[in-house]
C-alpha cells in the first residue's frame, strides 16, 4: 500500500470536516514545527482537533536496569512527557484548537502508527529534517517508509506543508 501522503492533494477534506492532527512532540524545537501547521490550517478555516503525543522507547540496557525498575523509568518519561506536551498545548489552545495529549512507551514509529490509527486521525504532522548519507534519517522519513494508512504531512519550521 505505502504512504498516501503523495496523494493527499488528490482528496482535500470536505467541508464540515475535521482535521484530526497526530503531532508527535519531544524535547526539540523541530517537533513544535506541527503546531504550527495545525495553526495554519486553524486560520484558514478548517476546524482542527490535535492530538500530541510523546513516545518514549523501552529502556532495555541492563546498565539502567540494575539501578531503576521498569515502573521507575516509566514514571520518570510520563512526568517528563507531561511538562513537554502541555507546554506544547499552549499555543494551540491560544488559537482556539482543542488539544489532548497522549504517552506511550513504545517503539517511536510503530507508537506513532499505532495511535494515528487508533484516533482515526486524518493526518500525522512531523518536521521535514535533512539528512546526510545514505539512510535516511528523522520520524518523518521513516514513518514515509513505513506502511501507513494515515498520510504523513512533512513540515518547515514556519508551519507550512514540505511534504
Amino acid at each position: 500500500m505505502g504512504n498516501l501522503s503523495i496523494m493527499a492533494h488528490l482528496h482535500p477534506e470536505a467541508p464540515g470536516t475535521v482535521a484530526k492532527l497526530l503531532i508527535p512532540i519531544d524535547a526539540t524545537d523541530e517537533s513544535r514545527w506541527g503546531l504550527q501547521y495545525a495553526i495554519r490550517r486553524a486560520k484558514a478555516g478548517t476546524a482542527v482537533e490535535a492530538y500530541l503525543l510523546y513516545v518514549a522507547e523501552p529502556v532495555r540496557n541492563w546498565q539502567v536496569l540494575r539501578f531503576y525498575t521498569e515502573e521507575e523509568i516509566r514514571r520518570h518519561f510520563q512526568e517528563r512527557s507531561a511538562i513537554f506536551l502541555e507546554e506544547a498545548c499552549m499555543p494551540l489552545r491560544e488559537a482556539g484548537i482543542p488539544c489532548q495529549t497522549y504517552f506511550r512507551e513504545a517503539d517511536a514509529v510503530q507508537g506513532v502508527i499505532d495511535l494515528a490509527e487508533e484516533l482515526n486521525c486524518t493526518a500525522i504532522v512531523v518536521p521535514r529534517t535533512l539528512w546526510l548519507g545514505v539512510f535516511p534519517a528523522g520520524l518523518g522519513r521513516q514513518l514515509m517508509n513505513h506502511r501507513c494508512a494515515v498520510p504523513v504531512m512533512l513540515t518547515t519550521s514556519d508551519g507550512s506543508n514540505a511534504s
